[in-house]
């Protein structure tokens, strides 16, 4: 594939706003996808310190010199390439440890809230692709594990 005929996503950031509620935090692994034809997903984790602190705000920087998640080669948007306009949609999905969490009696849910999610795909052309969700927004067992990222000028 030739990018110059087909461009490729070559960097893609993740801003997120996490919520201040008491229950807000998580450290549950967090994945962004992008869907399409050559869609996949990417770990959302930072290469030094922790990860979706309540009342953080947060950029996750993925492919390019300036990468800040954990393990940048495995989680590299150019590789394997990524046609930049077969990017349909982008999705945040929240996983598990191999087994919940026990935060309570009776509860097994790490829930994460997010205030913002806002993402851009950057493409070797140049162009931009962006998607947002804003607004209170939760994930974990008890209210669903992902979430779509419309595209930003249908953001709310």
């Amino acid at each position: 594939m030739n990018d110059e005929e087909y461009p490729i996503v070559q960097r893609i950031v993740v801003n997120v706003q996490v919520s201040s509620d008491r229950l807000a935090a998580s450290d549950d692994p967090m994945f962004l996808g992008l869907r399409g034809p050559t869609g996949r997903e990417f770990r959302l984790q930072h290469a030094k310190g922790k990860s979706w602190r309540r009342g953080a705000k947060e950029t996750y920087v993925l492919g390019g010199p300036d990468a800040n998640v954990a393990h940048p080669e495995l989680n590299d948007p150019a590789t394997p390439p990524i046609e930049l306009d077969a990017v349909q949609r982008a999705y945040l999905r929240k996983g598990l440890e191999p087994i919940p969490n026990v935060r309570g009696h009776g509860e097994m849910d790490d829930r994460l809230g997010l205030d913002l999610v806002e993402v851009e795909v950057h493409g070797s052309d140049g162009r931009v692709l962006r998607f947002a969700r804003h607004g209170e927004l939760w994930l974990g067992l008890i209210c669903g594990m992902f979430v779509d990222l419309p595209p930003a000028e249908s953001a709310g």
